[in-house]
């Protein structure tokens, strides 16, 4: 991004991707003739408010678009990596609940979550992954738990994503499939719905999933069951709801996943700020 040394450009919307990550990049390229973009730098294209840019670093690691972007917005695209080796699209916001810090971002920080347009996304690729025949090919559509990072962006963030391994990043079929949710999200407004924080499950937040797709709820934060036993306390657990936007209204607990302490830590943050808690 050399090209924005010593300035910084305000962007109502940035599509945000690594250089040296082949699933974004190889979105990108599609999103560049989707969305009809006029090139403004070596590795920048815009479109009337919505501007799409590539950076160096990895994706854990783009504290530094705030170096050349004040962004309204950051929809990043990236590829998912799983041992497992499940194919999938993946739909999920950043941060380090616990102490630990194993993929960027700084601990106990949380990105700002997204809930709408994380809804939206998550809508187009389950619609679109049908559409081109991938659900038949074994993809999945899920949304995935808080984790990794950037962390310290101020603006909301999402990130949108191909997994799980090298075969599938540079699957054409699969890159088209994310350019196109991204840019059907893009040219329109995210949909109304009820922005909510969820807590259990595993990784995969495949309960969650379900009601983001079939209800009015969106999610912006996730906690995973696996985050309770990073020693979450109440100050981490606010910022499942505040650091969002909008902030989260509704507590959804997948109660069978969490033990009773757990549940109780929920509905003291939950009683703090004033949300109801929903049990699934």
């Amino acid at each position: 991004m050399e090209e924005y040394a010593g300035m910084v450009v305000e962007a109502p919307i940035l599509l945000a991707y690594s250089l040296i990550d082949p699933a974004g990049s190889g979105a990108a390229e599609i999103l560049v003739d989707l969305l009809g973009m006029e090139k403004i730098g070596e590795h920048a294209w815009r479109r009337g408010e919505v501007f799409l840019a590539g950076f160096k670093p990895d994706v854990l690691y783009l504290e530094v678009i705030e170096d050349y972007f004040k962004p309204g917005e950051i929809i990043v695209l990236s590829r998912h990596s799983s041992k497992a080796g499940v194919k999938s699209f993946t739909v999920h916001h950043t941060g380090n609940p616990g102490s630990k810090v194993l993929a960027g971002g700084r601990p106990r920080e949380l990105g700002v979550a997204d809930p709408p347009r994380a809804k939206q996304l998550l809508l187009a690729m389950a619609r679109i992954a049908e559409e081109h025949g991938m659900v038949e090919r074994g993809f999945e559509v899920s949304l995935e738990v808080t984790h990794h990072g950037p962390t310290s962006l101020q603006a909301p963030l999402v990130f949108a994503e191909i997994g799980s391994s090298i075969d599938e990043w540079r699957d054409p079929r699969a890159r088209m499939v994310l350019a196109e949710a991204v840019a059907e999200a893009v040219e329109h407004r995210p949909p109304e719905c009820i922005p909510a924080a969820g807590f259990g499950g595993g990784h995969y937040a495949r309960k969650h999933t379900g009601i983001m797709l079939g209800t009015q709820y969106c999610y912006g934060h996730i906690y995973a069951k696996y985050a309770f036993r990073e020693g979450l306390d109440l100050e981490v657990m606010l910022m499942a709801f505040r650091r969002s936007v909008p902030q989260a209204r509704v507590a959804i607990v997948e109660k069978k996943s969490l033990k009773s302490a757990d549940r109780r830590l929920v509905k003291e943050a939950a009683d703090t700020i004033g949300v109801e808690v929903i049990n699934i």
